[in-house]
């Protein structure tokens, strides 16, 4: 029971412009082969393009989420059952979550990038050798990154959402996340905004920092883990989310943000009003969590791309024109 706890969001814990003529040109599905110490490892590689107007150039993103990593060692002794639990039930076709991690960072180094974003629970708990093999993995991309976090990175044994794990175990995180429940990333044509919504909330100074993006004449791709509820009317995410994780018990989804999934408090309430108003400088959203591919419009502007999970191989590669 605990593992399927703890794959679902936690709804409603919380701890506290583009223009009419932006839309998605193209997607193709391409695949790589990366060589690891012993096998091949297999990547899946969704490629999409968007024209932004106002940039002065194409724009490079590479993009993964859910990669689940679960490495022990005596640093953490008491979790060593739990983590083999645990990556046990992220290794596909034989191939170990970490090792199809670092097929996924070779892919990126290979390619001409301007930035890689980690989308949240690229581990699967708060273990120092799950740390330092992605620290040292991400340190060896020749472009900078930016990382989210998950529902699940900073969890650690039973700790999960409580006070100990926001106290004890998401500083463990610093070094490669901050200090911050959000990160802003500004080029001179381009804001990248990554919001830590691993509650399935968006608290205080995420909403503060927003609204000092949001009034800068610039572009904004927003970064979440949760995925945010459509509000075209076209249900279908929502549905296929209720088919795949379950509905709740009032049969709602678990792991989207909106009316029909975590129900947004006052403040996320706010924010995903500002998101998704028709003076928003948003042109895309980022975001992971249900471990598969999906593309919607949010609204008539808006494209929201999520990607399936890295665990499984697959990642994005998108260039903004």
């Amino acid at each position: 029971m605990l593992s399927i706890l703890i794959f679902l969001c936690a709804c409603g814990q919380g701890t506290q412009r583009t223009d009419e003529g932006t839309e998605v040109l193209k997607q193709d599905q391409t695949e790589a082969v990366q060589q690891n110490n012993t096998s091949e490892i297999p990547v899946h590689i969704t490629n999409e393009t968007l024209d932004v107007e106002g940039l002065d150039r194409e724009f490079n993103i590479f993009f993964l989420a859910d990669s689940h990593i679960s490495l022990c060692d005596e640093r953490d002794a008491s979790l060593k059952l739990k983590a083999a639990q645990r990556s046990g039930m992220f290794k596909t076709d034989g191939i170990e979550a970490w090792d199809r991690f670092d097929a996924l960072i070779k892919e990126a180094s290979g390619d001409t990038n301007d930035i890689a974003i980690f989308g949240g629970d690229i581990i699967d708990s708060a273990m120092y050798a799950s740390i330092d093999h992605i620290k040292e993995q991400m340190n060896s991309l020749p472009f900078p990154y930016l990382y989210n976090m998950g529902n699940h990175d900073f969890e650690y044994g039973d700790e999960y959402f409580s006070p100990v794990a926001y106290e004890e175990y998401l500083p463990r995180l610093e070094s490669i996340h901050g200090n911050k429940p959000y990160q802003i990333k500004e080029y001179d044509d381009l804001i990248i905004f990554v919001a830590d919504d691993d509650n399935s909330q968006i608290d205080a100074p995420i909403l503060e920092a927003y609204k000092e993006v949001a009034k800068k004449d610039k572009p904004v791709v927003l970064v979440v883990h949760v995925p945010i509820e459509p509000v075209t009317g076209d249900d279908s995410l929502t549905e296929k989310c209720k088919e795949v994780w379950g509905p709740s018990p009032d049969g709602k989804s678990r792991v989207t943000m909106g009316v029909n999934g975590c129900y947004p408090n006052d403040i996320t309430s706010e924010f995903l009003n500002l998101v998704l108003s028709d003076e928003s400088p948003v042109v895309m959203v980022l975001a992971g969590h249900i471990h598969f591919y999906s593309k919607d419009m949010l609204n008539d502007r808006i494209v929201q791309i999520v990607t399936g999970a890295a665990f499984e191989g697959d990642a994005l590669r998108i260039t903004l024109k």
